[in-house]
């Protein structure tokens, strides 16, 4: 199992305290309901949150690495997704 998903944003949704990011995944390889979910308290959510939305606006690859501290932040899609980090990699996208 994989600790992180890269593909474009598919949804973004905002709901109470949680933004839900979804990719254009394989749901065989995506967390449970094929949502990560990026809580308001991380210390970094604005400039994530800029980062999905701007990757979903522009169509960009988005890489979203995986934090689950009882699982070994592997991916698995019995268990919800919590975004650990965003990576944009516009040179390797082209």
């Amino acid at each position: 199992m994989a600790n992180r998903l890269e593909g474009k944003v598919s949804r973004l949704y905002v709901r109470g305290e949680t933004t839900f990011i979804k990719l254009d995944t394989d749901p065989e390889v995506s967390p449970l309901n094929g949502y990560f979910e990026l809580k308001l308290d991380n210390k970094n959510y604005n400039a994530l949150y800029s980062l999905a939305l701007a990757a979903a606006a522009n169509r960009w690859l988005l890489l979203i690495r995986n934090r689950d501290p009882s699982n070994h932040d592997e991916i698995v899609k019995t268990k919800v997704g919590e975004v650990e980090y965003l990576f944009v990699d516009w040179a390797a996208g082209q």
